[in-house]
């Protein structure tokens, strides 16, 4: 049932005359993480861990730092602030491509800023999955991989169902994905030979990459959310406000 092929086939045609926006967005993403993040990461260097975790979300490959406890106040904020920015530029990017894959339309960049709106579920979402997938990466590395990619399709599903709570989402993404994780990882490593060559070019492969990364795993998302319907282990319901 879980075809990457295909699911890359689809998105190469969805983007095929639609670029323009995935990558303006893809710069805009780039450009935010390079202002804020760096000085931040200079700045708390000895108080964040650093765990790049293969996940099945926002383009796949998500860098997530794991801040130790703050041992100040200013160190506190400083984290929930990265955090909701990391959960707004999610949430948009994603909403985006979900946007995408329901029309054949060209889209306006208005579409990438209104994600924004969805920051909060963005935020707790992060939060949420930082919290459950570091808990499972204290008994090793492996089981917080697996649940990584247990989780991770809820932030497609608050992206598309912003009204689901993150808690359900969560649930949801765990139905959804069961029996499944094993196909997400393998399409996560298809992508690796171009994550390399793209260091070749010093990044700007990134912006054609980003968009065709994610608007595949948008199509993975919508095959398994569709099996999940005709199973009967998920309903419309579950998909309505929480």
């Amino acid at each position: 049932m879980f075809d990457r092929v295909k699911y890359k086939q689809i998105a190469k045609q969805q983007l095929k005359g639609r670029y323009l926006t995935p990558v303006l967005a893809t710069l805009v993403t780039i450009i935010i993480i390079a202002v804020v993040f760096a000085p931040g990461a200079i700045a708390q260097k000895n108080a964040i861990k650093d765990t790049e975790i293969i996940t099945a979300s926002n383009n796949i490959l998500i860098s997530s730092s794991y801040a130790k406890m703050p041992k100040s106040r200013t160190g506190l904020i400083s984290s929930i602030i990265l955090y909701i920015i990391s959960g707004a530029l999610m949430m948009a990017n994603i909403r985006l491509y979900i946007i995408l894959s329901h029309t054949t339309e060209k889209l306006d960049f208005a579409v990438f800023i209104k994600g924004f709106s969805l920051w909060l579920q963005g935020f707790l979402g992060i939060v949420w999955y930082t919290i459950w997938v570091s808990l499972w990466s204290v008994l090793f590395i492996i089981p917080g991989i697996v649940k990584a990619f247990s989780y991770a399709m809820m932030f497609f599903i608050l992206a598309e169902h912003p009204n689901v709570g993150v808690r359900k989402a969560m649930r949801m993404s765990k139905v959804m994905t069961n029996g499944y994780k094993g196909d997400l990882f393998v399409m996560t490593l298809s992508f690796i030979g171009w994550e390399i060559l793209s260091l070749f070019t010093a990044g700007l492969l990134q912006l054609w990459l980003e968009p065709y990364q994610t608007m595949s795993f948008v199509n993975a998302y919508h095959a398994l959310k569709d099996k999940a319907l005709e199973t009967g282990v998920l309903t419309l319901q579950d998909f309505e406000q929480e």
